[in-house]
């Protein structure tokens, strides 16, 4: 999530930005900048999450759409009969399940270690 999709989520709330940031425990701009960097800690995302009442998945635009390539979309790839393209397309999806398994695992990890206490 960037920065400036955040201040949309929040003013569809009516929550102010400073107090959302209040609430991390973080100032604003330590939020624009770790957000816009992609850098947000994980009990941050999940603090996130329950403040704003969405998923994660949401939270990180995860929408089940299929990603695109270059300047077409893995559909066009596959159908467009370029083997190449094809198996770079597939590979790069495959790099980004294991990346999206790693970040529900460390989610995962972080919801069972705040159970525990």
């Amino acid at each position: 999530m960037k920065y400036n999709r955040l201040k949309i989520l929040l003013a569809e709330r009516q929550i102010q930005i400073t107090d959302f940031s209040e609430q991390l425990k973080m100032t604003r701009q330590g939020l624009q900048r770790s957000l816009d960097s992609d850098k947000l800690p994980y009990d941050k995302v999940l603090l996130c999450c329950q403040l704003l009442g969405i998923s994660p998945n949401e939270f990180f635009g995860w929408d089940g759409g299929v990603p695109s390539f270059g300047s077409g979309n893995y559909a066009s790839h596959v159908s467009g009969g370029n083997t190449q393209n094809s198996n770079e397309a597939i590979q790069a999806l495959k790099d980004q399940l294991k990346e999206k398994d790693k970040q529900i695992n460390r989610l995962l990890a972080i919801i069972e270690r705040n159970n525990l206490k």
